[in-house]
């Protein structure tokens, strides 16, 4: 034994202490003055990264780097956390800001109201102009008084503008609720501009308001307009200098980059607007308006708010910048309730955002700027206001990449500020990539991309362009020299176009004479695009291969005809004429003539310099309407090919296609991967489904529900397309007496008997997408009630 431990002795005073990573606690009710152990939490983010600065400086990062370990609850953010590269990890080793195991940690941005602070509104001023309906019903609160006083701006905001904090919102449960608006969920068309048209289009706007409505706002005091006042792709939201009702007119504050126009362009498209931020517009439950001079909250909830989480966003600033830093993680952590952004990550190198969720923010959830190597895995994102996630990096001009990546997350609903170019996704530089990631239920792109060699693969996209024309739900354009990407093995559906007029909506869209841009193998698309499912305008040249169109229009839209259109994109790449955009500077800037783009792209210099032009080559390509034998299960959005199937038998013949690297093959057709697209349950997303979810009202037992109008809600499961609620006589929920299936959280019903005894549940399903499905009922249902006359 004494051998033994004189042996261990040796060899800690020869070799030292083996490393073991430090740990850091932090606790909402913790003490910066503590230790920062489990026995003694700090309680801010700031004091603990000091504290990984002091033992970093002291001891090094160990063998598992750092960990800051934070303790359930709500960390209400008034300022950016920020980090710099005194606070970086090392490769293996990195420093993790982490939620403790099987506990919900919250970083938020807004304020809690309490619902005793509502009350219903008295003042006869006010209730003069509410809608006769609502009065009695709507609640004011003062803001001020509960120490919120960030207002924000509400606008201008929109195509052109500069980024600015969303204004501060409303959020119940964690769901944004809507600001006052008419019409309440449809659009009206301009009536006849009478200045700030096509000509004038750096004037503000008079126009016709074509709508008796109008009548009531003349004392809005900060009236906005929202829609698309002169093109399908530019969605805007201006102010309201004056209302002339002897005219009938509108006239605005600002001036549109388009003008306002009517009827609109291209394909005389209807402009169209709704009128938001107004107090006289409260008519639907969930609309609320927020008097900036006086500090008021006025609502109409939906339903009872004394179980609800009830909160007003703040911060106008992102929740974390990390600067120049390295091997940071934050891990299973939830932002949200801000004004700005959520994360910033620019410089350094593998940075990491890890199971996190990022949702209620008034502009986009993250945004990776140079550096390289950085990733956002597994995480979910939704209710932002301007967008999901944004990588750039990488050097177009030696094409070294940067290798960021968004792998596995759920982005969706992420327009509601700003509605156009905004996409879940934008990529910009080299060598970036997009997987496995589930993209919907959006107004704009799932995808905007400019540069080289960045790969969007096993990704679903779905039920997004929903407020745009003349739009693909994977976009690029405007440059020759963007090449060498990838779109491969994707799943496209139920992309539809949503406006009369226009030119129509498409799955991918090659837009102004890009050319060579991409290879397109080995996607899927089912009921997508109104013209087309890929499109060109202008240019072409891109390899469209072993792709499977399934009830949606012709598989590829040319412009001009894709040989003709590259020559036109050639002819723009040698001089500079009206709509060129700039080709041959962009050229000029790539040297395209010269390594690495000479031998990385050969073709994209022949077609420039000596005309070499094969068109846009297609072949192993499968197009379907009707019979749909083929596959192994439609109903439920499984397009994989059957195993008998004699499409898995075909072979392309001497195929010359530059993009792809064929020159002259016989390819044969490519089994799909259709299994492995789309999300993926691992350790950083162990579930699929539906997320959990409990019941709100009425309280299990209640013996005095409404019989006549019989109310229900819960909180929201947040990417659940819809519920189904059901009301029985027995708690096995065999004898049901109502159903109601519905996209909110929350039901009345009138078809209860008083004094009756029932169980009711409320199920969240997911079905409207191929990788994430099923159903799940709210937490401990059924429950009991009683109803009353």
């Amino acid at each position: 034994m004494r051998t033994r431990i004189e042996m261990m002795l040796f060899i800690v005073l020869v070799f030292g202490l083996p490393a073991v990573a430090a740990e850091f606690y932090v606790a909402p009710d913790g003490d910066d003055a503590g230790a920062g152990s489990r026995e003694a939490p700090f309680q801010t983010l700031e004091r603990a990264r000091d504290a990984v600065r002091a033992h970093r400086e002291a001891h090094g990062l160990g063998d598992g780097g750092i960990a800051v370990i934070l303790r359930e609850g709500r960390y209400y953010r008034d300022a950016t956390f920020r980090l710099d590269a005194a606070d970086s990890g090392e490769p293996g080793r990195p420093v993790v800001y982490k939620a403790a195991k099987g506990q919900a940690v919250y970083l938020d941005g807004g304020r809690v109201l309490e619902p005793g602070i509502f009350e219903t509104v008295t003042d006869a001023a006010v209730l003069g102009r509410l809608l006769e309906s609502v009065r009695g019903k709507v609640l004011q609160a003062d803001l001020g008084a509960a120490g919120i006083k960030e207002y924000g701006d509400f606008g201008p905001r929109g195509w052109g503008r500069p980024n600015i904090p969303a204004p501060a919102e409303l959020f119940i449960d964690g769901i944004p609720q809507t600001v006052a608006r008419w019409p309440n969920n449809d659009h009206i068309p301009l009536g006849q501009v009478l200045a700030g048209g096509q000509d004038e289009s750096d004037q503000p706007g008079v126009f016709e308001y074509n709508t008796d409505r109008a009548e009531r706002w003349t004392e809005a005091e900060d009236l906005y307009i929202s829609g698309l006042f002169g093109v399908t792709w530019a969605h805007d939201t201006v102010g309201i200098a004056g209302i002339d009702l002897q005219a009938g007119t509108l006239t605005t504050k600002h001036p549109h980059s388009y003008g306002f126009r009517q009827p609109g362009f291209p394909g005389r498209f209807t402009t169209q607007y709704y009128a938001v931020n107004l107090l006289e517009e409260i008519e639907e439950p969930g609309e609320y308006y927020i008097d900036r001079r006086a500090g008021i909250l006025y609502f109409l909830p939906a339903y009872p708010l004394e179980h609800s989480r009830i909160q007003v966003s703040q911060l106008g600033a992102p929740f974390v910048r990390i600067e120049n830093a390295s091997h940071i993680h934050f891990r299973g952590l939830t932002f949200e309730n801000g004004r700005d952004m959520g994360i910033v990550v620019s410089g350094g190198a593998s940075n990491r955002i890890i199971g996190c969720t990022v949702r209620a923010l008034g502009r986009r959830a993250i945004a990776i700027n140079g550096g390289k190597n950085h990733g956002v895995i597994g995480s979910d994102i939704y209710h932002v206001g301007q967008g999901g996630v944004a990588l750039q990096g990488g050097d177009r001009a030696s094409l070294t990449p940067a290798v960021h990546f968004v792998c596995n997350c759920d982005i969706h609903r992420y327009n509601r500020w700003i509605q156009h170019y905004n996409p879940a996704v934008a990529v910009s530089g080299v060598g970036n990539r997009v997987e496995h990631t589930h993209m919907h239920h959006a107004q704009h792109q799932a995808i905007t991309f400019g540069g080289n060699d960045h790969e969007f693969a096993f990704n679903e996209i779905h039920h997004v362009l929903k407020n745009i024309s003349d739009m693909g739900s994977i976009y690029v354009g405007r440059n020759p020299t963007f090449a060498g990407n990838a779109i491969r093995h994707n799943f496209f559906h139920h992309l539809f176009l949503q406006h009369q007029g226009g030119p129509g909506v498409q799955a991918i869209f090659l837009d102004d004479d890009t050319i060579y841009v991409a290879k397109i193998f080995g996607n899927v698309f089912y009921r997508t695009g109104s013209t087309g499912v890929i499109k060109f305008h202008g240019g072409g040249g891109a390899s469209v291969a072993n792709n499977v169109a399934i009830q949606s229009p012709r598989l590829v839209q040319d412009g001009p005809g894709d040989v003709e259109g590259i020559k036109r994109a050639v002819s723009k790449m040698h001089t500079d004429q009206p709509h060129g955009h700039g080709f041959p500077g962009k050229v000029a800037e790539m040297n395209i003539g010269q390594d690495p783009y000479r031998s990385r792209y050969p073709y994209l210099y022949d077609t420039y310099a000596q005309g070499y032009n094969r068109g846009t080559p297609r072949w192993n390509n499968l197009e379907v309407q009707e019979e749909l034998r083929d596959f192994v299960d439609p109903d439920h959005l499984n397009f994989a090919l059957r195993d008998d199937s004699p499409v898995l038998d075909w072979v392309a013949m001497d195929v010359h296609d530059p993009v792809y690297g064929a020159d002259g093959e016989d390819i044969p057709f490519e089994p799909i991967p259709f299994e492995k697209i789309g999300l993926e349950q691992d350790e950083d997303r162990p579930e699929l489904g539906p997320l959990p979810f409990r019941k709100l009202g009425p309280e299990a037992g209640a013996g005095d529900v409404n019989a006549e109008q019989a109310q229900f809600w819960w909180t929201p499961s947040y990417n659940a397309d819809r519920y189904r609620v059901r009301i029985a006589r027995d708690a096995a929920m065999q004898d049901v007496i109502v159903e109601i299936r519905t996209q909110r959280n929350h039901i009345i019903t009138r078809d209860l008997a008083s004094d009756e005894q029932y169980f009711w549940q409320v199920e969240a399903i997911v079905d409207q997408s191929r990788s994430n499905r099923g159903a799940r009922p709210a937490q401990e249902a059924p429950w009991p009630l009683a109803t009353r006359e």
